[in-house]
């Protein structure tokens, strides 16, 4: 008996679109991170959002803007499978308009699916709280 390789996963259960987005920085210099992937239906509304953010402004300034104590940088990365990865490293004031509704609507996914996490052993929003 010949052993033949799994299957490919349809696209339908694939998702459309991948969104991650991290945060770190803060006074505790944590590093949270959240992931959307939707698919099917849902996708255009999230392909159609994040082709409203301002990928291109994005680095553009005259010098490289540096973090603000105690302020997050965002870091945020999209990708989907008719378009080339897209990136974006933000600081806080930066994470408006656009930004903002694409880094909400992925927190808002992750914790729906129990996603959501802390890195560096931190409590999670999935961990249970000390007693």
């Amino acid at each position: 008996m010949t052993h033949s390789p799994d299957p490919e996963p349809s696209p339908a259960t694939q998702p459309a679109v991948e969104v991650d987005v991290a945060r770190s920085g803060g006074f505790a210099g944590i590093t949270r991170r959240w992931s959307a992937q939707p698919a099917g239906d849902e996708a255009s509304e999230w392909i159609a959002l994040i082709d409203r953010c301002p990928w291109d402004e994005v680095g553009a300034h005259d010098a490289p803007r540096a973090p603000v104590p105690d302020g997050f940088t965002w870091s945020i990365r999209v990708t989907w499978s008719d378009a080339d990865p897209r990136e974006a490293r933000l600081v806080d004031d930066e994470v408006v308009g656009a930004w903002r509704e694409l880094v909400d609507a992925v927190r808002d996914w992750s914790r729906r699916s129990g996603g959501g996490r802390e890195v560096s052993g931190r409590r999670t929003p999935s961990s249970p709280r000390p007693a």
